[in-house]
């Protein structure tokens, strides 16, 4: 018997680790936006920002999504994206980086970013 492959339902609220450049297109040309973590395993501060955005995806779980990208896997994408110091965040949707940040932010800080960027400020 053959077997049917659907496309994954999109949803939102998820925290996904990259682990394909194909997943990583995927999310990128996609109309739901995501948070985008270019970080690594070494990194203290990726360490420390890391709960506070899932925290953020959490209460923004109807509007957004994160995607964890680890630099040293993915040294292209974070190059394409001029990643030049981790934690870097971009926040994407639809192929375009709407907004975005370096280094450890409060979660009441990236709220507003993703608030101003969703136009729900």
């Amino acid at each position: 018997m053959r077997q049917i492959h659907l496309p994954l339902a999109r949803t939102y609220g998820t925290v996904t680790e990259c682990n394909s450049e194909s997943q990583f297109d995927e999310v990128f040309q996609g109309d739901i936006p995501t948070l985008i973590d270019f970080h690594a395993d070494w990194c203290g501060p990726c360490k420390i920002l890391t709960p506070t955005l899932k925290k953020v995806i959490e209460d923004h779980a109807k509007e957004i999504n994160l995607l964890m990208v680890n630099v040293d896997q993915f040294g292209d994408i974070a190059h394409e994206f001029d990643v030049s110091a981790i934690p870097c965040v971009k926040l994407v949707k639809e192929g375009k980086v709407i907004d975005g940040f370096v280094g450890v932010r409060t979660q009441e800080n990236i709220e507003i970013i993703v608030n101003d960027s969703l136009g729900d400020a």
